[in-house]
């Protein structure tokens, strides 16, 4: 895997778990595997050795895949978009940032229009233009 481009790096309060220190979020535009499940390992390989004690719960790292080009699955092991990717601001404004001309969906409007029409006001900062 290489890493072709980083977005910033935010601190947010864990959603839906329990109470715990804030996540420190990133958003990488890489190239590697070119089938899906090669970036599922690649991410879990990422996190090395990870304990699922408690469901959310504190760890050391936790590295999710958000897109993947020309790829969508509702495999439950891997769904692509990132089910999370409109509704929490770091990873829209990050896929924004990353790769402001991908479509969700074929004929739809770019990510970057789609963060600027959605996201709070004070994370349009963050957008080019």
């Amino acid at each position: 895997m290489r890493v072709l481009a980083e977005a910033p790096r935010w601190n947010t309060a864990p959603i839906g778990a329990p109470p715990q220190a804030d996540y420190l979020n990133q958003l990488l535009l890489a190239e590697g595997p070119p089938d899906l499940f090669g970036w599922l390992a690649v991410a879990q390989g990422a996190e090395g050795e990870r304990l699922r004690l408690i469901s959310r719960g504190p760890r050391r790292l936790d590295v999710d895949v958000i897109l993947v080009e020309g790829e969508e699955s509702s495999d439950p092991r891997l769904r692509l978009p990132h089910p999370a990717l409109l509704e929490r601001p770091y990873l829209l404004l990050g896929a924004a940032l990353l790769v402001p001309d991908w479509t969700i969906e074929r004929g739809g409007p770019e990510i970057l229009e789609v963060a600027r029409r959605t996201l709070p006001p004070d994370w349009l900062r963050g957008l080019p233009g």
